[in-house]
């Protein structure tokens, strides 16, 4: 099937157009019939070795999405940025800048509304922002025609400092919250630091890159499409299991005003998020291609390896669930929303091609209109005028 280009076509619009509706989808089936979702979350298959805990069925879905992540990345790309190291390094600052911009704001609404919902709502808006950049920003940066190969080194470079960036802030965050809920920051900081973020973050991403650098000569359609159908089935395997732990005690409990709230919450946070990000990149005077792929990447947070933290270390954590749960929708959504209205009316336009590394307006083994996947986006640079394709080619 994978062999025929017209079936190849359809399956990766089908993945395309319908992956989002589909997680929304698995959430409702998971609030309704989590049986098979919680069964799933109690597998275990013994220990990692090496003090890296159990490997559950969680485990290995995490570790799998990140695995694809790095399988995405070419490495000449990356090789690419590396003659620029001040434009990431101000990109990750940027993203830095705005999680802290978002975690103030979220100090100031802490001291004007008090409770144990709002304390959950803060907690889950602050472990989103912290959270590594998500990888289905290449994909929004690769349909917006902007600067691919800066969104993969945000990637991979957030997901590299997470170990020290995400227990670090949340720990930071815990001094200025209520005592009541201290306790639960530790325990989330606590969770991410030391042999998980290792074992089923950092260890698969990396061998994703290794693997497809030593391994594979050709990223060509067919095992892309094949990554793609991988990664999707995973993460919605993954909300399914997630949204089983939350989603049924919520429903039954009849609690639909604090659904609206904390949907109204993650809405509003996502487009402070995207806002500050676009404000902060104006500041710094990027230009508009890296403006774009600074801005997807620093409001589009990792919402899975969140909502398996959250869920594992915290299962009582309802509100915080629900919370990333509307985040992963929202941002998607926002994100389409900017590409429709600030990109496509500039596509026509070609790009000048005499810097000496960026990312070229030609598709490479997509189609330019198709719509990024939850994952990745595929991607084309140049290196010195010099076009060089996700296959290595030129």
């Amino acid at each position: 099937m994978m062999n025929n280009p017209t079936t190849r076509r359809w399956l990766e619009r089908m993945l395309q157009r319908y992956l989002l509706p589909g997680i929304a989808l698995v959430y409702i089936i998971s609030a309704f019939s989590p049986q098979f979702g919680i069964w799933l979350r109690t597998q275990s298959f013994g220990e990692g070795g090496l003090g890296f805990g159990q490997i559950t069925a969680v485990n290995l879905l995490l570790a799998g999405l990140l695995f694809n992540t790095g399988l995405a990345v070419p490495l000449k790309e990356l090789l690419c940025l590396t003659r620029h190291p001040k434009l990431v390094a101000l990109g990750l600052s940027i993203r830095i800048t705005s999680s802290l911009l978002i975690i103030l704001i979220a100090m100031v609404g802490g001291l004007l509304f008090s409770g144990h919902v709002w304390d959950s709502i803060l907690l889950g808006l602050i472990l989103i922002a912290v959270m590594p950049v998500a990888n289905s920003s290449a994909g929004w940066t690769h349909h917006s025609d902007a600067n691919v190969g800066l969104s993969m080194w945000l990637i991979l470079s957030s997901v590299l400092l997470s170990p020290l960036l995400v227990p670090g802030l949340l720990d930071l965050s815990s001094q200025f919250v209520s005592a009541e809920i201290v306790e639960d920051y530790q325990r989330m900081a606590g969770g991410y630091a030391g042999s998980f973020v290792m074992m089923w973050v950092i260890i698969p991403a990396v061998l994703g890159v290794l693997f497809r650098t030593l391994f594979i000569k050709e990223y060509g359609p067919r095992l892309k499409l094949t990554v793609k159908v991988m990664t999707s089935l995973f993460l919605l395997i993954l909300n399914y299991i997630n949204g089983s732990v939350s989603l049924p005690g919520l429903l039954n409990g009849g609690q639909n005003g604090l659904i609206l709230l904390v949907g109204f919450s993650a809405s509003l946070s996502c487009g402070l998020l995207f806002a500050a990000a676009w404000m902060v990149s104006v500041i710094c005077r990027l230009a508009k291609r890296d403006r774009l792929a600074v801005m997807y990447s620093t409001a589009m947070s990792n919402t899975g390896v969140a909502l398996v933290l959250a869920t594992t270390v915290a299962p009582e954590l309802v509100v915080v669930h629900l919370m990333v749960i509307f985040y992963t929708l929202i941002q998607h959504i926002i994100a389409g929303v900017i590409d429709e209205l600030v990109v496509s009316s500039s596509k026509s336009q070609s790009h000048s091609l005499d810097k000496p590394c960026t990312i070229t307006s030609q598709p490479v083994l997509n189609d330019l209109e198709e719509r990024p996947t939850t994952q990745t986006g595929s991607q084309a640079a140049t290196y010195d005028g010099e076009v060089i394709t996700s296959k290595g080619s030129t």
